[in-house]
């Protein structure tokens, strides 16, 4: 399979001492279980459709502004930008952190994401293809509470396998609703790559989601700023949509 970078772009669609090279995860059960139920809250929905607006701002470039639609259901991920016009029609689709695929419309094919590349900017935007397909980090991170106040948590993630995105996860969890608020991204070195900020959250019955996600690269000193302009709360999302021949209609 050929990589996508040939084609110039970069693909990749919500806490305390830095952690060593192959160092083990401590168990926390306190850690854990604020982890596994801020994980429970970010899937409390059958399905999500979003509408976003994107500012993208990279070093030494102007701002571009862009448009995209996603759906969600389950692990499953599916967007659609609509603008700026080189982007128009470009689709992906995630089943699973390692199924991903693409379909651009200049070259009028669906090509696999290689594995290689989940690290790098999903289509040239700050967050990655791991960030976009992470819905869960329970199942690949285990957490220790490093401090505690009237409003919220603050977790350390740590791997519990080497393969996980990031060497450290710091999470700044809200008490209120239980959802991540800010995440530093750090890796085997010690070095924080980058921060997200999740804010503006609004909730549909027991369904909260963020109405701002700002992703920052503290490395290459660009971000990302996701604002979404509409929200749908379990509508019904035929499994047609998920699939790699949608992607090329």
């Amino acid at each position: 399979m050929k990589s996508l970078s040939r084609f110039g772009l970069s693909l990749a669609v919500a806490t305390c001492a830095a952690l060593a090279p192959g160092a083990a995860a401590h168990a926390d059960p306190a850690g854990d279980g604020v982890l596994a139920r801020m994980d429970a809250a970010m899937n409390k929905h059958k399905t999500l459709m979003f509408d976003y607006e994107i500012i993208n701002k990279e070093a030494n470039k102007d701002e571009k502004t862009m448009a995209m639609s996603v759906k969600l259901k389950g692990e499953k991920r599916f967007t659609e930008f609509s603008a700026p016009g080189d982007m128009k029609g470009t689709k992906v689709l995630i089943l699973s952190p390692t199924q991903m695929w693409v379909y651009l419309p200049a070259f009028g094919k669906v090509r696999r994401i290689a594995s290689h590349t989940k690290d790098q900017g999903f289509l040239g935007l700050t967050f990655s293809q791991d960030d976009m397909a992470t819905t869960a980090y329970s199942p690949i991170y285990t957490a220790a509470v490093t401090s505690e106040d009237a409003a919220a948590w603050k977790l350390t993630l740590t791997p519990k396998a080497a393969d996980a995105p990031y060497a450290k996860i710091e999470v700044t969890v809200l008490k209120d609703k239980v959802v991540p608020a800010e995440l530093k991204y750090f890796t085997a070195d010690g070095k924080n790559v980058k921060t997200e900020t999740r804010t503006g959250y609004s909730c549909e019955g027991d369904v909260c989601t963020p109405g701002e996600l700002k992703m920052t690269d503290n490395v290459k000193n660009q971000w990302t700023k996701l604002t979404a302009k509409s929200r749908k709360v379990n509508v019904e999302i035929s499994d047609d949509v998920f699939s790699q021949r949608n992607l090329g209609e």
